[in-house]
């Protein structure tokens, strides 16, 4: 079942009343309200019991689904609103439900709003039940309720009012429904059949215990610590749907009856209040008028206990109007500042008038809020009460301001404001009417500067006319903003409103706000009795100049769509119109509101009286916000009437680009020719107009073509570098070698060309490599760049590429710039992961580090190992790593063995060598020459090493440094045994299969490594014994 939360409706009901049905009373703020929550229960009450929820629940669902500002509703969501707010504000008033409903008023309301002509009111009124009860009370009192009589009714249903909030429940056979409307919430309960009375009554009082267990202790706010307490106030309204509505049997025992069975089982406590309102059973009583219930009451609780009631009796003898219990219980010290407030609010005259005659007078605080609540409310009675009371009982003049001079703050945020502001703004109009009758000042205003036109609703249309009339300046007073100028809520409602008030303003010279109200309603005779009084061009100077202006006879002309087939109000306005009189700044106006409105003719005629500075063709007016350039590019007719009529040697340098980027706009290639000869910067053909906002490039960009045929027409050598620099992109884009070859030239030193990437994008985009290659050597790529493209080569096999970028940035092959799943890896690590041999052998020829650790202390060659398809190769390298690591083994090992040295002694004690190292191995010194320690050296930097072209490096420096030992030092058989041991060894490397761009690292004829960014690192150094010994 869907669900309508009352207060999602009643939004909405104020939104749509406000703006389509301003003559009766708003909604006010009570979405809230106790008493909207029972008018809304009431009718759907009535709905259950008379088979009517369907057209109910159609009418909510109508509102619910629908806009209510929206200006395309429905005539059935029309009636569904109406429906709506008659159903539960009027209803809820109706009610008087705040001060205390009683039956006759209830029964009044209900037949009021349903009955149907030629049918009986299909429901009886029983009575209105109220007490102060316990839970357990409660729950005994609704399962009363709930048990029918087949015999007699056809469905019983009432409200529920605890806590300031209302539900209504209804038994219709066996099927209980109980409905929130705030929630909206519907909740069904099947009574099960059941053998015996006797069962059926046990069944029933379960299903109200858990009812209100699981429903109703939260509808009702029973979980609220505001509300919490022993003892609440309850009220009720019953109705049933009798089988013979001409017969009315008794049904349930009078509420006296029900409530003085309940009282009599704890006279102990009937003096016992409601913790949040402070009733008691016997202000209930009262405020009921059951004279009866009162009699046992007062009986029952003791004298101590009654005098204690009695101050909360009398409160409710006067908000209810019940003139016996105001004399039987009134003490002086009873009366309060609130006591006369409920009274005069209540209206009941004799109340009123013993209280006065009791000497009771208002406090200004009182006497001021009251006013303002009837004026809020549209309580007229209460309001007229009030001006009696005025009259009559303000003797003395400072006690109580007039109130037709009475301000009150309603809200914090708005400030005081006077009656007649509050009244407008709540469309109170019986108060409003009371204020004017005497006199009050119409020119009054709040803080905002607004007066009672501010607030009023248009849909006022008599009693908006009259306040107009008296004073014709409340429509456009000289303070507050203009926008919420009381004239212009007249003129955006239009209709009858303003067909009033047209006389009006005609009849004060107001000419300006007559022809725009003229000119809405598309009235012949109203528009050309302006044009009599007031010429076109002084409308627009009041639009420009006047700071009590909208510009609303502007945005008239501008208006592009009519809601009908009426005379477009801009051609109303020009009718007659004499073109050769009007100055040349009403001609530039007319201009640009034709081209906004696609008249050409117009525009004709604006051009034939050759008055117009042809500048101004291009030129936006800063008070119209209508930008001819953009028109004219999104015009092609219009474009071509002033071409035609545009002398080029008069327009200034900035109306020639605008006149030649809207002609290239259209490819109108030979007109782009002739205006370029005017032109003299040439740079400004290729940079974005502001004022027509077209972009040349992105012109040439779709349009090779055009492109070609216009850059032949240019020095490129009379351009700037910001200019040049589109001329390159799009001579790329377009593959124009001749400019874009010129521009490389002009360009070879500006920054911005050597830092700029999207040319290397686009020749990769192109598949142009040579060319990416070419430009790419000359340019400035960042290192960021670098690597993005460098991915992205490997992704597509560009190894050409990839091997270009890694020329300028060889240390990218080893750094995290590829990803798996958004974790940053080096690309080696994917390549394996993909199983890419070309890929693998790509980045190891260009000495990526097998050798680096990942995941669990694994390195990225022994991963390479276990591809079935990498295998061999990562094999190969590891083989040929070895080999080269063991060459300096080798060789230390023949220069340890050697022992034919020509070293000399020392003579003295001991007899040492002198100019010797000494290594200490295995327990024996070893003496070598002190010049060999440089071949040792290199030797200790290739511990650890895996790096192949580090280690080349120091085979070749080893190699090198034994060639260059002197014989005396290095004998010339060992230098050969080393030299030999070294080329022997590099002849056993593997071969690596190569390709252009993956060759052979291995391979020492090839050898051309730079070294500047891989150098020997300390991490890869230990500490052996050679190192220990030198």
């Amino acid at each position: 079942m869907p669900r309508f939360p009352q207060k999602n409706l009643i939004k909405k009901a104020i939104q749509w009343q406000s703006r389509f049905l301003g003559e009766t009373a708003s909604l006010n703020t009570e979405e809230m309200n106790e008493g909207l929550c029972l008018g809304l229960s009431v009718w759907r009450l009535y709905c259950t019991l008379t088979g009517k929820y369907d057209e109910y629940e159609k009418l909510l669902k109508l509102i619910d689904e629908s806009e209510p500002e929206s200006g395309d509703l429905s005539a059935e969501t029309h009636k569904a609103y109406e429906t709506v707010i008659q159903n539960s504000l009027w209803l809820h008033r109706l009610l008087a439900v705040e001060s205390g409903a009683i039956q006759d008023r209830m029964a009044g309301a209900l037949e009021a709003l349903f009955k149907r002509q030629g049918e009986p009111f299909p429901l009886t009124y029983h009575h209105h039940f109220s007490g102060v009860l316990t839970v357990e009370e409660i729950k005994a009192t609704l399962v009363n309720y709930l048990t029918t009589d087949p015999k007699v009714q056809k469905g019983v249903g009432f409200t529920l009012s605890i806590h300031n909030h209302a539900i209504s429940m209804t038994r219709v056979g066996n099927l209980i429904e109980v409905v929130d409307p705030e929630t909206g919430v519907v909740i069904p309960i099947e009574i099960p059949q059941k053998d015996t009375p006797q069962e059926s009554a046990a069944e029933l009082t379960k299903i109200v215990n858990d009812l209100f267990e699981k429903v109703l202790s939260d509808a009702l706010n029973f979980d609220d610590p505001n509300y919490e307490g022993t003892y609440h106030e309850v009220r009720m309204h019953v109705y049933s749907r009798l089988q013979d509505p001409k017969t009315r049997p008794t049904i349930y025992p009078s509420t006296s009856e029900q409530l003085k069975a309940i009282y009599s089982k704890r006279t102990d406590t009937l003096g016992e209040q409601d913790k949040h309102t402070n009733s008691t059973a016997l202000s209930q009583a009262v405020q009921n008028g059951d004279k009866e219930l009162v009699r046992y009451l007062e009986a029952t609780l003791g004298p101590d206990k009654l005098e204690a009631c009695k101050p909360r009796a009398f409160k409710a003898a006067v908000s209810s109007g019940k003139i016996g219990f105001v004399e039987r219980y009134y003490k002086k010290e009873f009366v309060d500042k609130n006591t006369l407030i409920k009274a005069f609010y209540r209206g009941d005259l004799n109340v009123i008038h013993f209280l006065l005659e009791k000497g009771h007078r208002f406090e200004t605080e009182a006497f001021n809020y009251l006013l303002a609540q009837a004026a809020k409310e549209d309580q007229g009675y209460t309001f007229s009460l009030l001006l009696e009371y005025y009259d009559k009982y303000n003797n003395n003049p400072t006690q109580l301001t007039n109130p037709i001079h009475v301000k009150v703050q309603q809200k914090k945020s708005d400030g005081p404001m006077p009656l007649m502001n509050i009244a407008a703004r709540y469309n109170s109009v019986e108060v409003m009417r009371l204020l004017i009758a005497r006199g009050v000042d119409l020119a009054q205003t709040d803080d905002f500067g607004k007066n009672c036109l501010h607030y009023l609703s248009t849909q006022q249309v008599d009693l908006f006319a009259q306040i107009a009339m008296k004073n014709p300046d409340l429509l456009t007073p000289d303070k507050g903003k203009v926008a919420e100028q009381p004239f212009y809520r007249v003129l955006k409602a239009g209709g009858k409103l303003s067909e009033r008030l047209f006389p009006l303003l005609a009849q004060k010279g107001k000419w300006y706000e007559a022809y725009l109200i003229a000119l809405m309603l598309n009235n012949q005779v109203m528009i050309k009795k302006c044009q009599e009084n007031i010429s076109f061009a002084d409308m627009l100077t009041r639009d420009i100049n006047s700071k009590k202006s909208m510009g609303v006879f502007i945005e008239l002309c501008k208006t592009q769509e009519l809601p009908d087939q009426r005379i477009h109000p801009f051609i109303q306005a020009l009718s007659g119109l004499n073109y050769s009189e009007q100055e040349a700044n009403t001609l530039h106006h007319i201009y640009l509101l034709a081209l906004a409105n696609n008249k050409l003719d117009i525009i004709t005629n604006v051009l034939k009286t050759g008055k117009m500075n042809p500048n101004a063709l291009f030129l936006e007016s800063p008070h119209l916000h209508i930008n001819p350039g953009v028109l004219l590019s999104q015009n092609s007719s219009a474009f071509e009437l002033v071409a035609k009529n545009v002398d080029m040697t008069q327009l200034s340098q900035e109306q020639l680009v605008d006149f030649y980027l809207i002609a290239l706009r259209y490819k109108q290639t030979d007109l782009c020719v002739a205006i370029n000869k005017h032109i003299k910067d040439k740079n400004t053909l290729f940079a974005e107009s502001q004022r027509c906002h077209i972009d040349p490039n992105q012109l040439f960009a779709k349009d090779g073509a055009l492109f070609n045929q216009m850059i032949g027409h240019i020095n490129l050598a009379d351009l700037k570098p910001e200019a040049l620099n589109q001329v390159y992109k799009l001579g790329l884009l377009h593959n124009h070698q001749n400019s874009y070859r010129k521009c490389i030239l002009l360009l070879k030193e500006n920054s911005l060309y050597l830092s700029r990437t999207d040319d290397l994008d686009l020749c990769y985009e192109n598949k142009n490599t040579a060319l990416f290659k070419e430009l790419f050597l000359a340019k400035n790529a960042g290192e960021e760049w670098c690597k993005k493209m460098f991915i992205k080569a490997l992704r597509d096999d560009n190894y050409e590429v990839a091997d270009a970028i890694l020329g300028k940035y060889p240390e990218i092959v080893n750094a995290e710039v590829d990803t798996i799943r958004g974790t940053p890896l080096p690309p080696l690590r994917v390549a394996i992961v993909e199983k890419n041999v070309e890929r693998c052998k790509f980045l190891l020829s260009h000495h990526a580090n097998p050798y680096t650790k990942w995941g669990l202390s694994q390195t990225l060659m022994k991963e390479g190992q276990l591809v079935a398809e990498l295998k061999p190769l990562f094999d190969s390298y590891e083989k040929n790593i070895a080999q080269m690591q063991g060459e300096f083994s080798a060789v230390f090992d023949q220069l340890v063995a050697f022992k034919k040295w020509n070293l000399t002694k020392k003579y003295g004690i001991f007899g040492d060598y002198e100019n010797v190292i000494t290594l200490n191995m295995n327990g024996k010194k070893i003496v070598l020459p002190r010049e060999v320690k440089e071949i040792l050296a290199v030797m200790q930097k290739s511990e650890g090493e895996v790096r192949i072209p580090v280690l080349k490096s120091l085979i070749m420096d080893m190699s090198a440094t034994i060639e260059s030992m002197p014989d005396k030092v290095l004998p010339a058989a060992l230098k050969s045994t080393l030299k030999t041991t070294i080329n022997s060894s590099n002849a056993q490397l593997a071969a690596i299969e190569s390709s252009k761009f993956s060759p052979d690292p291995f391979v020492f004829t090839s050898y051309k490594e730079t070294l500047k960014q891989v150098k020997p690192s300390a991490e890869n150094r230990n500490d052996s014994a050679l190192g220990a010994s030198i």
